[in-house]
């Protein structure tokens, strides 16, 4: 039986699903825009330092826009997880990664077909290129299929000019894990929100 915990030290809310044998954390969003974040540096230090220490088996990371920011968390948590992955996508990338104890044997990634507005330059998420990053990984025999996906960022809950993408994206995310879902033994959703 797989127990839900969060983990509130460090500030970031880490989600986090245990059994016996197999952890896996949702990390809450990275925010990690170079030279629009705050603390970004610090943020992406505490996210390496606490994956270094949880011990997870596989993490799903998103909202890292930099792939220097991967790369330094990369060679942080090379120790504890061998096998890891950046998805690009768009201009600025993605910003979906993972880190992995188990090989990861392939990866796709699927980009999203609305993915806001090129004229909201504040809003970044055209830029990006939301997405769903698939990794095919063998976990004591069996093949996993693990999602990754980053949906568009909800900016004003009253008028929310982004609900039809956000719907359109679930609805192509739904019917990506139907088709190629079907092909594996398990598979994991990691799903991005704001609060």
């Amino acid at each position: 039986m797989a127990a839900l915990a969060c983990c509130a030290h460090c500030g970031l809310g880490v989600a986090s699903v245990r059994d016996a044998r197999h952890s896996l954390c949702f990390l809450p969003p990275a925010r990690a825009i170079c030279y629009l974040s705050k603390l970004r540096q610090e943020r992406i230090g505490l996210i390496g330092d606490t994956l270094s220490q949880e011990g997870f088996d596989l993490a799903l990371l998103q909202e890292v826009w930099s792939e220097r920011d991967y790369c330094e968390l990369k060679q942080k948590l090379t120790a504890p997880y061998p096998y890891s992955h950046y998805f690009k996508s768009g201009v600025i990338g993605s910003g979906l990664c993972v880190f992995s104890r188990y090989p990861i044997l392939d990866t796709f990634l699927y980009q999203y077909s609305l993915n806001g507005y090129p004229y909201m330059l504040q809003h970044g998420d055209w830029f990006c290129g939301k997405a769903v990053g698939l990794l095919v990984i063998k976990i004591c025999g069996i093949i996993c299929h693990v999602y990754v996906t980053h949906l568009h960022a909800e900016y004003c809950r009253d008028k929310d000019a982004y609900l039809p993408h956000r719907v359109v994206q679930a609805w192509e995310l739904a019917q990506f894990i139907q088709e190629i879902g079907v092909r594996a033994g398990l598979a994991w959703r990691g799903r991005g929100h704001r609060q």
